[in-house]
């Protein structure tokens, strides 16, 4: 078997996070940092992974995002809506590692896992969290090259980041599951920080949200809520996202000017109006115009749709697939008048529960059948575990400059019911209350030392 480890030193929390560098400890800077247990198995190279399955990571991922964005519209069809269906699927597919029968098949099935993927997903998932956590580092290289060349100022390192990191919140009596630990170390890089979530799952609810909120810069805090643990809390599981990227090329500050944004209901607001016109990626799909905006080095991109006049933007959106042109950067470009009004969007924590039942994941929202062995076989209350939540909180701000957005999402898993241990017992009862026999007998032998009956149970006998 291999080995586990329980490690309480700072030091190897840059490891146990699988992040890029962006945190320090589990406290997002403050606090003691927890115990972590750990597989001793090291994180799987990028390059170790076949495009095949990265390919197949990456089109589950986009069908899982049509689908719960699908059901995210029916929550507040005419409000600012913003889901980060990579961030719910990296936290899904580590609690799915646990999952068993039924739970796992229906989790597969909703997040659009190909029949038969096995652990080949959570290796195209891998792959594609470690190629995003690179992008940023290129951007800069490449725009610091460019500034070089042309003379100009060096870019700010700060204003180029991306990193995608995962953490795990596992309660510490209970003996995690060598397979699940495994999976999390070989394909997130990451273990399970140990919390007492039985008798202070508050502080623990405050040590998940500090480092969320240090993952993401500060712009996601407090994802969890109060009251969103409570003493069934078992384990949390959570992916964050924090990217903040220029530009390939940036609005002029100069040609930013107010004007009127039409709402769905017809209102009108003023709003500022950001201008460019450039040669961009574009295309038109009969429904919608299509620009894409690239970010510093071009590996990422802002696609903006915008439904032609008399197409509602719902009918527009209900027709989304994961091939959709509005979900790729247009292959084409054209000389485009851009204004791109001014945003800053960051939404309340909300619960996917609903959505994820919908797109068919039930018995892992069922606290009496959900089936979740494999993150803790033998559970020292014989509880069942389930998920009892699935939270998640985004953030995007578009300026002249660039792109920031952040997202984090954690899987709430909590205990439910006793799981079955054996045939219930059913008591016998003996209601002594009427003469009855007794003996003395020596047990390994059979020997009877004394054998009696009582009638009255009041009489002492002799003095």
């Amino acid at each position: 078997m291999i080995p586990r480890t329980l490690f309480t030193s700072a030091a190897l929390l840059a490891t146990v996070c699988g992040c890029s560098g962006s945190t320090s400890n589990a406290h997002g800077g403050q606090g003691e940092t927890p115990a972590v247990v750990q597989s001793n198995i090291a994180r799987v190279s990028a390059s170790a992974v076949t495009e095949s399955d990265l390919s197949a990571a990456v089109a589950a991922n986009n069908a899982f995002a049509v689908g719960l964005y699908a059901h995210a519209l029916e929550r507040e069809p005419a409000k600012n809506l913003l889901t980060s269906p990579l961030s719910a699927t990296l936290a899904l597919t580590m609690t799915y590692a646990g999952a068993q029968g039924t739970t796992k098949s229906e989790m597969a099935s909703a997040l659009h896992f190909p029949a038969g993927a096995g652990n080949s997903i959570f290796a195209g998932q891998n792959a594609l969290s470690q190629a995003l956590n690179g992008r940023a580092a290129a951007a800069l290289r490449n725009a610091t090259l460019e500034a070089s060349r042309s003379g100009q100022a060096a870019p700010v390192s700060s204003d180029f980041q991306l990193q995608v990191v995962s953490s795990v919140w596992g309660e510490q009596t209970y003996t995690w599951e060598p397979p699940f630990l495994d999976t999390l170390a070989a394909n997130y890089g990451t273990g399970v920080f140990l919390q007492d979530f039985r008798h202070a799952f508050e502080p623990a609810r405050v040590a998940i949200n500090q480092w969320v909120s240090a993952t993401t810069d500060d712009k996601i805090n407090d994802l969890l809520p109060e009251s969103a643990l409570d003493a069934d809390t078992r384990m949390v599981l959570v992916n964050a996202i924090h990217m903040k990227l220029p530009w390939a090329t940036a609005f002029e500050q100069a040609a930013t000017a107010s004007a009127d944004f039409e709402r769905l209901d017809g209102s009108a607001v003023s709003a500022s109006f950001m201008h460019r016109t450039a040669p961009l990626a574009y295309a038109d799909d009969g429904q919608a115009q299509i620009v894409s905006l690239p970010l510093s080095n071009s590996e990422l991109a802002l696609v903006v749709s915008l439904p032609h006049p008399g197409v509602a933007l719902a009918v527009y959106e209900a027709a989304l697939a994961a091939g959709s042109a509005a979900l790729m950067a247009p292959s084409d470009s054209s000389l485009v008048d851009l204004a791109l009004p001014r945003a800053t969007f960051t939404s309340a924590s909300v619960s996917l529960a609903d959505a994820l039942e919908a797109l068919g994941m039930k018995q892992a929202f069922d606290a009496d059948n959900a089936d979740f062995s494999g993150l803790c076989k033998n559970t020292p209350d014989h509880s069942r575990l389930y998920i009892s939540d699935v939270l998640q909180k985004t953030r995007i701000a578009m300026q002249e400059t660039g792109l920031e957005a952040a997202a984090a999402t954690a899987v709430l898993v909590s205990r439910g019911v006793s799981a079955p241990v054996g045939d219930p017992v059913v008591p016998i009862s003996v209601l002594v209350d009427r003469p009855y026999l007794v003996a003395v007998v020596d047990v390994p032998t059979g020997a009877v030392l004394m054998l009696g009956h009582i009638q009255d149970p009041t009489d002492s006998g002799a003095p």
